[in-house]
């Protein structure tokens, strides 16, 4: 030692402190008397750690191999990804980021030549999409960019098979089930629950037992040629509805029945009719084309009834024209059928002929003409005109 007033570093009797002995006997002190180290996670105090060994199999420049009392790990030293095989039965494998930047690390690749064989308990997948794309240079750094990135995909050259013997339930954003061949779907119960349904086909075929439809609203259909097809003698089709049926056809119509036809007009008023109500008229049947007519053609009889306080009325700009073949009496007519040719008119109680403006002809060409009353008089009146009879011969008896 000299006097100089300077310390030696290099005199052996001096003893100096290095910083790490100082910061090492600062964390030794303890903080408080009655603290205690306790590990949150396994529950163990610092004096069941004590005891712990550790030894270091490989110590690379990268890699490290260690083991003690809860496992054997082999990881990376820098990014402490690797494999950790602990005594509780875990085995952990934990991938890296890449570290640096490197766009391709932190994946898990599995590559077995002959297959896998699994068989686990209960499994959890949080699997979350990446802007950093491995396959690209690069990243998108837009905000939600990882959203449309794939999270989880897989290329399977064979079948691929899932069994499930509770509930399967896939929920997504959109979901695309895309069949280059056949896409089939089986269950006992079939439900569809969605605000719209589109449907996009080249050919549809049904077959069902029973339909049963609700529209609660409208149903528009628009197709270029609609066949229904009915063989069995007991099928029917039936249109009940408290609405109103409308049916407008550019083309023709044709309505064939085999058996009987029943229409039945009520003509009651309803609440929003469809068609405005004219007078009494309960049923019109117009053709309303140029120089066109209808005809109503049967091979029996045609009975015409408008009641107890009801009319028949035929009204014509042109004329009425009433024309009979050869029929057979039947209870459709009341009286004698007419002969072929002949016009024949019978009236329960009366027979009213009348023209307002012009005059009323009645001529026979080759036949005569009777007027007879068998009952009562025979009364012929003409108060503001004569009363003319021309004949070849005129008898009075």
């Amino acid at each position: 030692m000299t006097n100089s007033g300077l310390t030696d570093l290099n005199d052996p009797d001096i003893k100096t402190e290095t910083k790490i002995e100082s910061a090492s006997k600062d964390l030794q002190k303890p903080t408080t008397e009655n603290e205690e180290n306790i590990n949150t996670e396994d529950g163990t105090k610092a004096e069941d750690n004590q005891d712990t060994e550790y030894t270091v199999l490989i110590n690379g420049e990268k890699i490290i191999f260690t083991t003690d009392k809860f496992g054997a790990s082999l990881v990376d030293k820098l990014e402490g990804h690797g494999l950790h095989i602990q005594q509780n039965g875990d085995v952990a494998i934990i991938s890296g980021s890449g570290g640096k930047g490197k766009a391709c690390g932190g994946r898990l690749l599995i590559n077995t030549k002959n297959g896998q064989l699994t068989k686990s308990g209960p499994i959890y997948q949080d699997v979350s999409a990446s802007a950093n794309n491995p396959g690209e240079k690069g990243s998108k750094t837009s905000e939600g960019s990882g959203n449309s990135e794939v999270a989880y995909s897989g290329s399977f050259s064979g079948d691929h098979e899932t069994e499930v013997q509770g509930t399967k339930y896939i929920k997504a954003r959109d979901i695309v089930l895309d069949a280059t061949d056949t896409l089939t779907i089986k269950g006992t119960k079939v439900i569809v629950s969605a605000d719209e349904w589109l449907e996009d086909t080249g050919l549809q075929k049904t077959k069902v037992d029973t339909v049963e439809e609700e529209v609660t609203s409208q149903r528009t259909s628009e197709v270029k040629e609609d066949t229904s097809q009915q063989y069995d003698g007991r099928a029917s089709q039936n249109v009940v509805g408290s609405g109103h049926i409308n049916q407008t056809i550019r083309g023709d119509y044709q309505l064939q029945v085999n058996g009987i036809a029943d229409i039945q007009v009520m003509a009651r008023q309803v609440a929003a009719p469809l068609v405005s109500r004219m007078g009494n008229i309960g049923l019109n049947i117009g053709v309303n084309g140029a120089k066109y007519g209808a005809r109503l053609d049967v091979s029996s009889f045609i009975d015409i009834q408008a009641g107890h306080d009801g009319n028949i009325s035929l009204s014509s700009e042109k004329g009425i024209h009433l024309d009979t073949v050869v029929r057979m009496t039947d209870n459709g007519v009341v009286g004698t059928a007419a002969a072929k040719g002949e016009i024949k008119i019978d009236a329960a109680d009366g027979f009213n002929v009348k023209a307002v403006k012009e005059d009323i002809n009645i001529e026979a060409t080759t036949g005569d003409i009777s007027i007879k009353s068998t009952a009562k008089n025979v009364k012929v009146e003409a108060p503001a005109g004569n009363f003319d009879v021309t004949a070849l011969k005129i008898y009075l008896n």
